[in-house]
């Protein structure tokens, strides 16, 4: 039996796939169609990730149609539905089982299967230039970790292009001020969301914390103009801060709501001046909303990220 970290390899093996340089990917033509089989991850769980490329985005309406209708997909162990068809692209993956590893023969057989359906809606393929379509391409290569054929002239001006909009993008103004202003307005929306929603349901939620993150980074990148350090780290900054201004709403609801009870009044001015020592006398509410920040955070940084701009070739 296989290890799951060698089952691509092996069942590369099983279809004529060589093997990448890692032997943990393989990759190369089957029945004229281009295939690469590697892990990956969906989320955090593990699969084996079968891409085929037939090279024609053009043609990803007849291959999702001769997908969903191919005759003995579901039986191999392929669930139509669960293929994506995108780009001149069919994905499939084999998510790892909890306690075995997959027989590289079974997996073969998917991947085959796929194959016969993906042909069936596209012209027999020719060994050439996905670009151009001229015949300066034979072998298969990874172009940015997928498999493709790529000739060298096209390969030089993608690598042009690429330069170009990496100065392009790294001359754009960075506006940081306004950037700072629209984390802080996102990041208040965000503490009267998470505040509101814990006050309505009685509970709090990983995913508002991840939302969060989310209208915070994409804001201040929209803000600033483009991403980076400094744009990383005002939405990490601010999406931690509207998380835990949010629970301080909340401590500060359920404050006004008591003391109203008992007919007094609390001194607001206090009260936020004493947010971090009413924060840290949260305990574990405190605890799970400063990591629903964090994750924000994550997010947050994911979103503000500089695009890459890169040719990376792989034989």
């Amino acid at each position: 039996m296989s290890a799951w970290s060698d089952l691509p390899a092996t069942v590369g093996d099983r279809l004529g796939l060589p093997r990448h340089a890692s032997s943990k990917i393989a990759y190369g033509a089957k029945d004229g169609l281009l295939v690469q089989l590697e892990i990956a991850k969906v989320g955090d769980a593990e699969c084996v990730q079968a891409t085929i490329r037939y090279l024609d985005a053009g043609l990803d309406a007849a291959v999702r149609a001769a997908i969903d209708g191919a005759p003995g997909l579901a039986e191999s162990g392929v669930k139509p539905r669960a293929v994506e068809v995108k780009d001149g692209l069919a994905v499939f993956r084999h998510m790892k089982p909890m306690m075995r590893t997959p027989a590289p023969e079974d997996v073969a057989a998917e991947v085959e299967a796929l194959v016969k359906a993906v042909k069936s809606a596209v012209p027999s393929p020719v060994a050439g230039c996905r670009l151009c379509k001229g015949s300066g391409a034979q072998e298969p290569i990874l172009l940015n970790g997928v498999v493709d054929r790529v000739c060298p002239s096209c390969l030089e001006r993608l690598r042009h292009e690429a330069k170009r909009a990496e100065e392009a993008y790294e001359n754009k103004p960075m506006n940081l001020p306004l950037a700072l202003l629209a984390a802080a307005v996102l990041a208040a929306v965000g503490a009267i969301v998470w505040a509101g929603l814990a006050v309505a349901t009685g509970s709090m939620y990983w995913a508002v914390g991840i939302g969060i993150g989310a209208l915070v980074g994409f804001g201040t990148l929209k803000a600033a103009g483009k991403g980076g350090l400094p744009v990383q780290v005002i939405g990490a900054v601010f999406s931690v801060a509207s998380v835990l201004l949010g629970q301080l709403l909340l401590v500060a609801y359920h404050a006004q709501k008591d003391s109203r009870e008992v007919g007094k009044e609390i001194d607001w001015a206090a009260f936020f001046a004493d947010s971090i020592e009413i924060l840290k006398s949260g305990g574990s509410d405190t605890v799970f909303a400063l990591v629903a920040g964090l994750i924000g955070a994550l997010i947050a940084i994911q979103a503000a990220s500089r695009p890459k701009h890169e040719v990376k070739v792989e034989t």
